[in-house]
């Protein structure tokens, strides 16, 4: 994902839980030492090449048994895409539309927040002024299929 300021957000996947990394500004300068604080669930994370984590400038996680996210260095409030892991729907909600000057319909995000999916449908709803065939390389990227 990208937040449209320069930072880049990559997400893993498993069925223990999430991992992922931020890249924005300068990378961490104790790599080693960060990753050695999430739990060894994640440790295909750590050493996949997709996930070079030499020039990660935050590492968070979320095992499936954990009631909250994890980030090291500690900072997840400090990258606003990432505030939803701290504030749910509503800083999200707050972060869209502080962003876009626009207001979003908290049904439609409620929906797609609680499915982990989302239809065309919804897409035109959240933003009807947005062109669905711009979005297809994004959704086939991000979902590893068609809109």
């Amino acid at each position: 994902m990208r937040d449209g300021s320069g930072a880049e957000y990559f997400l893993h996947f498993t069925s223990a839980g999430v991992a992922g990394k931020v890249i924005c500004g300068s990378p961490l300068s104790d790599v080693s030492e960060c990753l050695n604080t999430m739990p060894a669930v994640f440790q295909r994370f750590k050493v996949e090449p997709a996930f070079s984590t030499d020039n990660a400038s935050l590492f968070f996680w979320r095992d499936i048994n954990q009631s909250s996210w994890c980030a090291s260095p500690d900072g997840l409030k400090e990258y606003p895409l990432l505030g939803f892991f701290v504030g749910g729907i509503a800083a999200y909600k707050s972060l869209v539309e502080g962003y876009h000057g626009k207001t979003v319909d908290s049904v439609v995000l409620e929906e797609v927040f609680a499915s982990l999916n989302v239809a065309a449908s919804q897409l035109m709803m959240l933003n009807p002024d947005i062109e669905l065939s711009d979005l297809t390389d994004d959704f086939q990227e991000i979902l590893g299929r068609a809109l």
